[in-house]
């Protein structure tokens, strides 16, 4: 046998000898386990463009990785099977390179290519999802492999490294999950099952129906899987001495009932807390729409502050 060369015989006796060896056999199945790991991971990453809208570009990206990570793999392997046989001074010295340069690359750009396949496959969130992620807040505008980008409350996009993203507290405002717990949730699930009703009703002018005539009951559970509702909660502290409660809950009243057109749902609010001289109230603006709570929070907040002000009350 020839150092990087092939086996002194012809070219005949070189393929049966190379087919009849039982290295050969083992490769094959080295080379099935690869195909089915990359159609596996392929499907994985196609799924998830849909159920976690994913962008295109990230998937293919993964799947393109992913693909020469596993030729490089066979390419290797199928080394000893054709008379290539690196000496070890070389291997070791390839290997110690190889080494240094993927520690190098971890430091930096692998660690979030790894955070960003694991938010891949945990799915915090989904593109159009309203979240709080360590201190910055917006809706996800895209997921890449490498980048999470928000579109934030300025109407500005901040871009945060996916390491970054996994490392922070992730709070989702999304309640579609959470909509049989407490009395706002039935509150909000009452409204957005009137609202949904009443769109199926205006669009298809029927109710649908099922086999042997009878007619289908929607049921909120249905509706909320198609649906998503987001709730944006923020404090607002008033001094005990200046509080008036008749007049102030009057305001407040006023005020959820005058904005519900612009959220879609009736603001709910609650007395959250008392800490010494300050009472603490908690709102909750309800949206289906992520972007109406970037572009009407600052103004329904500061209607607020100036019912719960002393000359307003």
């Amino acid at each position: 046998m020839l150092l990087f060369g092939f086996y002194p015989t012809e070219p005949l006796d070189n393929i049966i000898l190379i087919l009849s060896s039982p290295g050969f056999w083992v490769y094959l199945v080295f080379l099935v386990i690869l195909m089915l790991l990359e159609r596996v991971i392929t499907w994985v990453s196609r799924r998830a463009v849909t159920s976690v809208n994913l962008p295109k570009s990230a998937a293919n990206n993964l799947i393109v990785s992913v693909r020469l990570i596993l030729l490089i793999a066979a390419i290797v392997a199928a080394f000893p099977l054709f008379g290539f046989l690196i000496p070890e001074n070389l291997l070791v010295a390839i290997t110690a390179s190889l080494s240094t340069a993927i520690a190098l690359f971890a430091s930096f750009s692998l660690s979030n290519v790894v955070a960003g396949i694991y938010i891949f496959f945990t799915r915090p969130f989904a593109v159009g999802d309203y979240v709080t992620i360590g201190t910055y807040e917006g809706i996800i505008e895209e997921i890449s492999i490498n980048y999470t980008t928000l579109y934030s409350p300025s109407k500005m996009f901040v871009t945060l490294p996916n390491q970054t993203v996994i490392n922070s507290p992730i709070l989702n405002y999304k309640l579609k999950e959470r909509l049989h717990e407490g009395e706002y949730l039935k509150a909000v699930r009452a409204e957005a099952f009137e609202k949904e009703k009443a769109a199926r009703k205006k669009e298809k002018g029927v109710i649908k129906r099922q086999l042997f005539g009878r007619r289908e009951v929607e049921t909120i559970a249905s509706i909320f899987r198609d649906m998503k509702i987001y709730g944006y909660s923020f404090d607002l502290g008033v001094r005990i001495d200046d509080y008036a409660g008749g007049k102030i809950e009057s305001n407040f009243a006023r005020i959820v009932k005058k904005w519900k057109p612009e959220f879609g749902y009736t603001p709910w609010y609650l007395v959250w807390k008392i800490d010494g001289p300050i009472l603490t109230f908690r709102f909750i603006i309800t949206v289906d729409d992520p972007t109406k709570i970037i572009e009407y929070r600052d103004n329904f907040m500061k209607e607020l502050l100036e019912a719960v002000s002393p000359k307003k009350s």
